[in-house]
């Protein structure tokens, strides 16, 4: 009987595996974002009873026309408008935004309100 020679193998590879975890290291970071996403705080209506306090009511019909309950507003004077509420018993903004107001005028608003000390801020929508 004769004995056969072991068979030897071929060492495996390591280059292409090597390439390809470098690839799929590659593609994740660049499909994945490292920015850090805030979120604002935003309060709803509640259900029964009346609010205690009638809120301000806030008006965005686009980015250049707002009006605070009826009283044409300019984007410059928003802080002004918003430390004389919190100053006065009206600390509760009602916002409204209209079909052509676009949501980084909400949100600049709403920030506004609060740098001032409005804590409460009601979003109705369009």
């Amino acid at each position: 009987m004769r004995l056969s020679k072991p068979t030897r193998r071929k060492p495996v590879g390591l280059t292409s595996l090597i390439d390809v975890i470098f690839l799929l290291l590659l593609f994740f970071m660049l499909t994945s974002s490292f920015t850090r996403y805030q979120a604002m705080p935003v309060a709803n209506g509640g259900e029964g009873g009346g609010a205690e306090i009638k809120p301000a009511y806030f008006r965005i019909h686009d980015s250049n026309r707002m009006d605070l309950n009826g009283q044409s507003a300019e984007r410059e004077n928003l802080p002004q408008l918003f430390a004389a509420l919190a100053a006065g018993e009206k600390a509760l903004l009602a916002i409204w935004s209209g079909p052509e107001a676009k949501v980084q005028d909400v949100v600049d608003v709403m920030s506004a309100a609060r740098r001032e000390g409005l804590n409460t801020v009601i979003v109705t929508g369009k």
